[in-house]
């Protein structure tokens, strides 16, 4: 024989009262402070930097709100930092042996996206940005880099392979100097950046940069470590007034090709670039 319609409702009610109870508790008895604790610990203890969050707040089983997250590396200079990061724990990973995590966050005016797989056999992390403002960036602010521009683009990352595309909008350079020399003030509409990582060795497939006054040809890898060794070919082309203007710099520039670019190459390391004319 079937239950009436009214036990029926009643035994749905009883099964949401202890459904709501279980996630009421959890939420109220769930060691938030040590997980905390134990993912910055994690982040100082696998890598070169320091990781701090004021808060971890719960949004659902699986939905959590990071207030207050900064990266900095092990001098303290600030890498990273934003008021608020959603992270979003997927249960179905777990069933798969895979810790997945998704992290959404606003920051320098644009937002930041992160997803990551970590399992025996899986290590996958993408990285999206959308019009970040790099004129906000607290690092280049702190170093007395004066650019700016908006970023967006992708860096995707398994094992220890990856790509990555970025493009900059409207970027621009003020007051920059190089090894003491200053460089003309700059514009450019955009500039693109294309490459493949391997290890940590970065191949770039594709760097350009177009402005009314300059444009910008690379080619080429490093080695991302600050000793690291260059290996670039680099291709400029200067309209006629900048020409004019940084005559005694291009003097220096003896090859030439078939479309009025000035080639020159970049040895030397990440840390102490030798340019070779």
């Amino acid at each position: 024989m079937m239950p009436d319609r009214a036990t029926i409702i009643r035994r749905i009610s009883f099964a949401l009262y202890f459904v709501i109870a279980f996630v009421t508790f959890l939420v109220l008895l769930f060691p938030f402070d040590r997980i905390k604790s134990r993912i910055e610990s994690e982040v100082s203890l696998r890598t070169p930097l320091e990781l701090t969050i004021r808060r971890i707040s719960p949004r659902f089983i699986n939905r959590f709100v990071l207030a207050d997250v900064v990266l900095s590396d092990r001098t303290g200079r600030v890498l990273f930092e934003t008021q608020t990061v959603h992270a979003h724990v997927s249960l179905f990973g777990f069933l798969r042996g895979l810790t997945s995590l998704d992290i959404k966050a606003k920051a320098y005016g644009g937002e930041l996206s992160v997803r990551s797989e970590q399992g025996v056999k899986r290590r996958f992390v993408a990285v999206d940005a959308d019009s970040l403002d790099i004129a906000s960036y607290t690092l280049l602010k702190n170093l007395g880099v004066k650019v700016s521009g908006r970023l967006g683009g992708s860096l995707e990352v398994s094992g220890d392979a990856g790509k990555a595309k970025f493009l900059l909008k409207n970027l621009a350079s003020r007051e920059l100097t190089v090894k003491g020399f200053p460089v003309p003030d700059l514009d450019f509409d955009q500039a693109w950046i294309e490459g493949d990582l391997k290890g940590d060795r970065f191949t770039i497939r594709k760097l350009e940069l177009d402005g009314k006054e300059l444009k910008v040809r690379v080619s080429g890898d490093l080695v991302m470590r600050e000793r690291g060794t260059l290996n670039l070919a680099v291709k400029l082309k200067p309209s006629e007034r900048l020409a004019k203007e940084q005559a005694l710099l291009l003097s220096l520039l003896k090859n030439r090709d078939a479309e009025g670019f000035y080639l020159f190459s970049l040895g030397g390391t990440v840390g102490e670039p030798a340019p070779r004319m």
